[in-house]
């Protein structure tokens, strides 16, 4: 027997024999598997520390530059200033001129109304009761001095008529009284008591007859002749002036009281046009002024007027005056009631020298007047002022500004739309 083959290596396993791991005991399978749990994290946390290095290095990245964002050479504002770019200057047509300081006779511009003129107009009231018999002229109608416009029918002018025709028959009959007793007493046949009482009753007459008729003209009648009665008791509605009836408010059949205004008339050949001036232009306004006038329906017509009466008190509310312009409208073209722009031209030059500036420079920025000021180098700084008066070209700068200091009068909008862009 070869006992050769029978031996065991004891530090390898029998050739063709597998090794039995089924009861190997706890500590033989965490040494197996400890290595492999460990290269398995390792590989984790090397993937983790990987992505994150990623999203650093992304972040970090800078930027790329917005291609729609404004060119280098743009406009830009700071604040309430726009800075241009010299090439924008002449684009824009920004054109500068220097704040000066001159005397300024002020031209005021003001809307007016039109109205009639106080001492060429009437009012023809009914003066008592009654019923309009008949109406004799109408609305437009031209109407000269004393002639009629209606007929009133009044029991009360009818009785106060009525009496002067009874104390003018009294004392017609005194008179013969008084002259019979005369007569009798140069013959001596009555006393002079008689001669007395008839001389008083006869001067009674006369008074009352007066009286009757001052109360005939005081309710308007005319004068009571003997052979008239046909006109007793009839008010007769004269014109008290030549011009035209522009308001009627009576009508034929109507019964009337004593306080209504019948007709009003009007010589339209002269009429008012009532201003409202601001008080700060009320220094500068003088009467006799010249006022160019234009309705607001029709600018190609010019009435030229003139300063009548510059208001004493001004309005607390709407700080302005009244300021009257009388006008001569013998060519009709103007109405009562009709509106019109005014340009007063101050005869009296504003006091000294102002600063000013051409209206082209001002423009409106919140609701005030505001002037863009050359700041710097291209730089135009936007800077609310205070104005006064104008004369139609140049416009009186009372504060924010500086005599010898630049403002815009050309590119004033583009200016301001840059600066609100």
């Amino acid at each position: 027997m070869n006992m050769t083959a029978g031996k065991v290596d004891a530090g390898h396993p029998p050739v063709g024999d597998t090794a039995d791991t089924s009861h190997a005991g706890p500590s033989s399978k965490r040494s197996h598997a400890a290595p492999a749990r460990a290269t398995k994290h390792w590989g984790v946390f090397a993937i983790t520390c990987g992505v994150m290095a990623g999203l650093v290095a992304l972040v970090a990245r800078p930027k790329p530059e917005d291609p729609s964002g404004p060119p280098a050479d743009a406009p830009r504002v700071e604040g309430r200033a726009v800075v241009l770019p010299a090439s924008h200057v002449e684009r824009l047509g920004i054109e500068t001129v220097v704040v000066r300081e001159a005397p300024l006779t002020p031209i005021i511009k003001v809307v007016g109304t039109v109205t009639f003129d106080p001492e060429y107009v009437a009012a023809v009231g009914t003066r008592l009761r009654g019923l309009v018999r008949s109406v004799a002229r109408f609305e437009g109608d031209h109407v000269k001095k004393g002639e009629l416009l209606a007929d009133i029918d009044s029991p009360e002018l009818g009785s106060a008529q009525a009496s002067v025709l009874m104390f003018r028959a009294q004392l017609k009959a005194a008179e013969l009284n008084h002259a019979r007793e005369k007569d009798l007493e140069s013959r001596g046949l009555t006393t002079a008591r008689e001669v007395e009482d008839s001389a008083a009753t006869l001067e009674e007459y006369r008074a009352k007859l007066l009286a009757a008729e001052q109360q005939v003209s005081a309710l308007g009648g005319a004068p009571v002749r003997d052979g008239q009665r046909g006109v007793i008791g009839v008010h007769q509605l004269r014109s008290p002036m030549e011009g035209t009836v522009v308001e009627r408010h009576v009508a034929a059949g109507q019964s009337v009281e004593g306080h209504l205004t019948a007709f009003r008339l009007a010589d339209l050949h002269h009429l008012w046009v009532e201003l409202a001036v601001f008080e700060r232009s009320l220094q500068s306004t003088r009467k006799g002024d010249k006022v160019e006038l234009r309705p607001l329906s029709d600018h190609n017509t010019t009435i030229i007027g003139q300063v009548a009466y510059v208001g004493d008190q001004i309005d607390p509310t709407t700080r302005t005056a009244a300021v009257r312009v009388e006008i001569d409208n013998r060519e009709r073209k103007l109405r009562p009631g009709q509106a019109v722009t005014a340009k007063i031209h101050s005869a009296v030059a504003a006091s000294g020298r102002v600063a000013q500036v051409p209206h082209a420079a001002i423009t409106y920025v919140d609701g005030k007047p505001t002037v863009f000021v050359l700041t710097g180098e291209n730089r135009f700084t936007a800077t609310p002022v205070e104005v006064g008066d104008s004369d139609g070209e140049d416009r009186q700068i009372i504060a924010g500004l500086k005599v010898g200091e630049k403002v815009v009068v050309g590119g004033v909008f583009q200016l301001k739309s840059e600066l609100f862009r």
